[in-house]
């Protein structure tokens, strides 16, 4: 398990590095060539939110295909595969920035969308060897490890990109350095990840384009369809936290990459606090579908209140409020759906619901690239209202399953 937790701060801390470079990078006019200076507003923002849905294509695309290879083959060579395949598209995107591609620099993002199956796959391999409050807390470990990730990396790749703070800063270095961090990766899980046996129903032909077919497996499962829906709806809003929370910290104020990445590092602490310390006692005295309900309406509320104030000090009350949210939410949420998930096909059915929420993410930041062109408030907007939507779903869920139990009596 130490090596999995390692693994995952890895890959997290290259995939934090970059965060805050992308907004300020498409957004500033006058900073970079990537787009003309005369380039207006609402084309940059549209522009930035098409590279944002490209990867969360790529990872719709990419999941249910690694998962299920993932379940043939075992965890970990799709792992080094998917690490160098990142690490390749790192370096082109770095590349593609130096000679002012915008296109590629989008197309990068796919492909490394679609290798971006770490998470789901240490998810799987935690499942597999872990059962009940065991497995909740080592899912909050895998969550801690890369929040951990995104407390330093933000910072690091913002001044790695912003002149004010190095002469040989620039856009390009943070996915040169998350290139060369995924490299070391994949050399890693070449030496020390155990070799894993392909699980007894796995052993037919691989579908490699047929993800709506394994949607409908999923979807077959009664309560695992509910919870899809859930996970749906609950990891809009986080991922607009993750993707727009930049957008809106430029577009409303300003902001430099540097700075961008002391306030993604600064809601990271929270997470990684509320990981360390409330994921377990939490968890032991309420089920995870109550703190995942309780969770996705504050997240609501949280972040209705993050587009209300007119000075950004507001922020440093309500980013660690929102970090927590997440942490409780992401971890409480995916023992939910690997609890109703057959034990055999774990990679396929965590692959299955990675993908069923970021092929809304995919959307959803294309049209939130069009919404941050209008007003920067309105994709975090979005963003509160699924999370609510979520928060409705699982109450009602609980309600439908307490049915039988209150007739019978």
């Amino acid at each position: 398990m130490p090596l999995i937790y390692t693994l995952v701060f890895l890959g997290f801390f290259a995939s934090a590095l970059v965060s805050p470079v992308l907004s300020p990078m498409f957004l500033h006019p006058s900073e970079h060539g990537v787009l003309a200076t005369g380039t207006s507003t609402a084309t940059r923002a549209f522009l930035l939110g098409l590279a944002m849905s490209m990867m969360r294509l790529g990872e719709f695309i990419g999941s249910p295909i690694l998962g299920q290879v993932s379940d043939r083959f075992g965890r970990k060579l799709v792992l080094a595969a998917a690490m160098a395949i990142t690490a390749v598209g790192n370096a082109v995107i770095a590349w593609s920035i130096q000679a002012d591609t915008v296109w590629i620099i989008i197309a990068g993002q796919f492909f490394i969308g679609f290798a971006g199956v770490l998470l789901v796959l240490a998810q799987s391999e935690v499942a597999h060897w872990s059962t009940g409050a065991e497995k909740t807390r080592r899912f909050g470990l895998i969550y801690m490890a890369s929040s951990m990730a995104y407390v330093f990396a933000p910072v690091l790749g913002g001044h790695l990109a912003d002149k004010k703070h190095f002469s040989f800063a620039s856009y390009s270095l943070p996915f040169y350095a998350a290139a060369a961090i995924c490299g070391l990766c994949t050399l890693l899980i070449l030496w020390r990840f155990p070799s894993s046996k392909p699980t007894p129903t796995s052993k037919g032909r691989i579908r490699i384009v047929q993800e709506i077919s394994e949607m409908g497996d999923a979807f077959r499962l009664a309560p695992f369809r509910s919870l899809l829906l859930v996970n749906f709806f609950l990891y809009l809003g986080i991922d607009f936290v993750f993707q727009f929370n930049p957008v809106y910290f430029v577009q409303q104020w300003q902001f430099t990459s540097s700075q961008v990445g002391w306030l993604m590092s600064y809601t990271s602490v929270s997470m990684v606090a509320t990981q360390w310390l409330l994921i377990k006692p939490i968890g032991k005295r309420w089920t995870p579908r109550i703190i995942t309900t309780a969770t996705a309406v504050s997240l609501g509320v949280l972040l209705t209140l993050l587009i209300t104030p007119e000075h950004w000090q507001w922020l440093c009350l309500l980013l660690p409020l929102i970090g927590a949210s997440m942490a409780l939410g992401t971890t409480n949420m995916s023992a939910l759906l690997s609890d109703t998930a057959p034990d055999e096909s774990q990679g396929r059915m965590l692959g299955v619901s990675h993908s069923v929420r970021v092929l809304g993410s995919a959307l959803l930041c294309f049209a939130g690239g069009i919404l941050a062109g209008l007003s920067p408030q309105y994709p975090i907007l979005v963003g509160a209202v699924a999370s609510v939507i979520a928060a409705i779903l699982l109450i009602a869920g609980s309600r439908k399953a307490s049915r039988p139990v209150a007739d019978s009596g």
